[in-house]
């Protein structure tokens, strides 16, 4: 006996072309969602948030909170205590507003920190992929010039560099710059070499692509997480750097607060008020941590399935 039911199609969005049946698409499953989900791990998420409320509050801080000017003081104000009228976090020997200073140095030291990470990325990146992609002589030669750079000590090739071009924002920003290219090259470089004998590169040199557009727009993207990634690292070693430099007298100039000039001039206070030290040293050591966490926690998501 024959059925008189039909048989039933599944709906249109479950229908191939052909009218097939195919597997519905859920919700969420694109690209872009699955890259927006890796920042909603804790790993990622805590040092992320942390990170930028420091930023924010440095940056847009001193303008909400209707700070007085960080470089401005009051012998009258010296060193109130924390809690004093007007003075949150009290003051320092000079009777500058510590938590001006602490806010407005923070927003130099940042600055400083991430345009100094920004110039060892283009220049050692660039470096890294030409020597990446031309594996002969070239590559040779580049590499052996980043190993020249790299065998030098940070910190002392930045204080050369730093003593030599004398204590600015600017030359701050170089000096530091400098001794980051030779890292960049070198992750570029290894990222680059992973990926230049893949299929699409391959392609691209085949059909006759330019090697600029092949390192722009085939090496670049596919190298671009490691390369950021270690950006965030480098951050804090710049940070590290501009705080030893500015401790140095080498950095920023006062009086200009930076984070590690505060923890310079008030040195010699550290036995009668040490909060001076401890809450720029504080900002410091959340502001690397977040970094280094977060650059962690990005890897380690990019490393995982999707």
């Amino acid at each position: 006996m024959t059925s008189s039911k039909t048989p039933t199609l599944p709906p249109p969005a479950q229908r191939g072309p052909a009218g097939g049946a195919v597997a519905a698409r859920r919700p969420g499953t694109g690209l872009l969602a699955r890259r927006l989900r890796r920042f909603r791990k804790p790993a990622v998420l805590i040092p992320g948030v942390i990170l930028l409320l420091i930023v924010l509050v440095c940056f847009f801080g001193p303008t909400v909170f209707n700070l007085p000017p960080a470089s401005t003081g009051n012998l009258a104000n010296y060193l109130l205590p924390i809690g004093s009228p007007g003075h949150l976090l009290g003051t320092n020997t000079f009777g500058n507003d510590m938590l001006a200073q602490l806010l407005v140095g923070g927003r130099i030291s940042i600055t400083i920190s991430a345009a100094a990470t920004a110039l060892g990325l283009v220049i050692g990146s660039t470096i890294g992929m030409v020597a990446g992609y031309y594996e002969g002589i070239v590559g040779g030669v580049l590499m052996r010039v980043l190993d020249v750079i790299f065998a030098f000590p940070d910190v002392v090739l930045a204080i050369a560099i730093a003593a030599y071009l004398g204590p600015s924002v600017t030359n701050t920003i170089w000096a530091i710059g400098f001794f980051g290219i030779a890292g960049f090259g070198r992750v570029a470089r290894a990222q680059t070499l992973r990926v230049t004998h893949q299929d699409y590169v391959v392609a691209a040199r085949s059909s006759g692509a330019s090697t600029l557009r092949i390192l722009l727009t085939h090496i670049w993207p596919n190298i671009a997480g490691r390369v950021l990634a270690y950006a965030l690292v480098a951050v804090g070693y710049a940070m590290m750097a501009e705080a030893a430099l500015s401790f140095l007298g080498l950095g920023v100039p006062s009086p200009t607060p930076s984070w590690g000039n505060i923890i310079g001039t008030n040195q010699s206070y550290i036995s009668v008020a040490p909060r001076l030290i401890v809450m720029p040293a504080i900002f410091i050591f959340l502001t690397i941590a977040s970094a280094n966490l977060l650059s962690d926690g990005l890897q380690e998501k990019r490393a995982a399935p999707e």
